[in-house]
């Protein structure tokens, strides 16, 4: 699919082969999906304006140790834009709980490729509503609030 101005993009980061290959398949009609499988500059992806969503392999050593989360973050313009993690099951129960907080949803691997799709599509929706609300979106867990 070309991208066009509208399209609304989905940017993966060290997402292995086989899922990049079942996400094309299912999601290219719909939105532009950006593979990166190297430490990049955010440079690189701060040119795309319209993405919708950040899903990241968290199981990858370079993006472990690079912060790339923090630095997702940091950015302005992605400061609103959902970022999914996906971890093996075996890694996530040694994961910080620090680096757990930075994900807005984490996959635990190996899952069905329903239940990846049906979370992506969750997240895009959502995404696309609040771009298209025209109030400022608030959230909370149960745990920040005081009573």
């Amino acid at each position: 699919m070309e991208c066009s101005e509208n399209t609304p993009i989905i940017i993966t980061f060290g997402v292995e082969s086989s899922l990049n290959d079942i996400l094309q398949l299912y999601l290219q009609k719909k939105y532009h999906l950006i593979r990166i499988q190297q430490e990049i500059s955010l440079q690189y992806i701060r040119m795309y304006e319209n993405v919708m969503l950040i899903i990241i392999n968290s199981d990858q050593p370079w993006i472990r140790n690079s912060k790339l989360i923090k630095k997702i973050h940091n950015e302005n313009i992605f400061q609103e834009v959902p970022i999914i993690g996906l971890c093996l099951k075996k890694y996530f129960k040694n994961m910080d709980n620090s680096e757990r907080y930075l994900y807005d949803d984490i996959l635990l691997l190996p899952c069905n490729n329903e239940d990846i799709l049906t979370r992506i599509e969750v997240w895009t929706n959502t995404a696309e509503f609040l771009m298209n609300y025209e109030k400022e979106s608030k959230t909370f867990s149960i745990d920040s609030l005081d009573f």
